[in-house]
């Protein structure tokens, strides 16, 4: 996605990625202008002013404004993941993955469920709403003082309440893992950016439900590289599952 503006002040966005896993969103602050070139889809904002896409960390406010959109929208299709099974995730996000890693992330899963119970209790959850992988920062922007949703996001699904805020959490505060450094011991592997969060997510269920989403955080990230090999996911399924690391527990 690329953003713009015309001689007149007109503020554009660019997009070119493949229409079959996007929603095209309706809205009053964008008006579809073509392709130009041919191959992308440009709208142009209706709105007048300085054009700003978002960047992490945003203030929590962004995050409201996100989920009351969302709850604007209807999704139909349940979460793969909940229909098909976390194991297939790995693939689903990232065809060209080696097959030794979509190994590796199974057992990631088994180690979930056996230490935090995650897809038998994530599956009993009746309260599903409008969700997709990509939730955070950077499929918001501004114009002047007027907040908007990019008018082209992923498919949207049906998941658990829990899984939009964590992963808003995991796209606006995370990153990492971040390799050992022998000059450096001390460096975390993780960083939240200095975040702290209330009880509420306190609880064994919300961690499985974390580590489970920061690893398909990291394997969005390998595909963007075009990584087959995950290095990233290994070391962080390494980490957690054989070290005994608990970033999530670092937030409270």
């Amino acid at each position: 996605m690329y953003s713009g503006s015309t001689e007149k002040s007109i503020s554009y966005l660019i997009f070119q990625s493949g229409m079959s896993k996007q929603e095209q969103l309706k809205s009053s602050l964008w008006t579809y202008w073509g392709e130009k070139p041919e191959g992308t889809r440009i709208y142009k904002s209706n709105l007048y002013g300085r054009l700003k896409i978002f960047k992490k960390p945003l203030d929590d406010k962004y995050m409201d404004f996100l989920f009351k959109s969302l709850d604007l929208m209807k999704a139909e299709d349940i979460h793969p993941a909940l229909d098909k099974g976390f194991k297939l995730e790995a693939k689903r996000l990232f065809q060209k993955i080696d097959n030794e890693m979509v190994k590796k992330f199974a057992d990631f899963i088994d180690f979930l469920n056996l230490s935090f119970n995650l897809e038998s209790q994530t599956k009993s959850e009746t309260k599903l709403l409008s969700y997709f992988d990509d939730i955070g920062p950077f499929i918001l922007g501004s114009i002047g003082t007027s907040a908007f949703l990019i008018p082209e996001i992923p498919k949207l699904f049906l998941a658990p309440p829990s899984w939009r805020e964590i992963t808003w959490i995991i796209n606006n505060y995370f990153s990492g893992p971040y390799p050992k450094d022998s000059k450096n011991p001390d460096l975390n592997f993780f960083h939240w950016n200095n975040l702290k969060l209330g009880s509420e997510l306190n609880s064994t269920y919300h961690e499985g439900i974390a580590y489970y989403l920061i690893s398909k955080f990291i394997i969005i990230y390998e595909a963007f590289s075009n990584n087959s090999k995950c290095s990233s996911l290994n070391l962080y399924i390494d980490l957690i599952q054989r070290d005994g690391k608990r970033p999530w527990k670092d937030l409270f």
